[in-house]
């Protein structure tokens, strides 16, 4: 299977170089005259479909991988789960404290949105800012138990 996978992903790295090599060499196009080559785009909308394959594969890889990881081992999923349970405790917090109010010096993109999507962006932008402070407050406690360990 291993060895399937690696030829696989090999075949699709030189088609992908094999694309973009012929590309670029079809990029000297100037932009001011409007004459754009049907090959460049066909070959743009091909390297575009392989990155959508390779993309997918990937995604299936790494969920597969996962998911057995966490099935072969019950120490696993109770990491698993604890980790989702704080990811979605960090959004329910972020969600309570969101308000979808329109600042008053707003554009009028912001001014437009509705109150959904006002509330739902503020939610993102707390969870970012608890999820950094989180991240910052990790690396300072792991500097710190490691001066302290010596």
């Amino acid at each position: 299977m291993y060895k399937k996978a690696k030829y696989g992903a090999l075949a699709l790295g030189i088609l992908g170089v094999v694309l973009w090599v012929l590309m670029s060499l079809n990029s000297d196009i100037d932009p001011t005259t409007k004459d754009y080559s049907d090959t460049f785009y066909s070959l743009q909308e091909k390297l575009l479909v392989l990155t959508y394959l390779l993309l997918g594969i990937t995604l299936l890889a790494v969920l597969i991988s996962a998911v057995m990881n966490i099935v072969s081992s019950p120490k696993a999923l109770k990491k698993t789960l604890i980790y989702i349970g704080a990811i979605v405790a960090v959004f329910v917090v972020s969600y309570i404290f969101s308000s979808g109010e329109v600042e008053a010096n707003a554009s009028e993109e912001v001014k437009k949105a509705t109150d959904s999507v006002r509330k739902w962006v503020s939610t993102g932008l707390i969870a970012l800012y608890i999820l950094v402070a989180g991240a910052v407050v990790a690396l300072i406690a792991a500097n710190v138990k490691k001066a302290l360990m010596r």
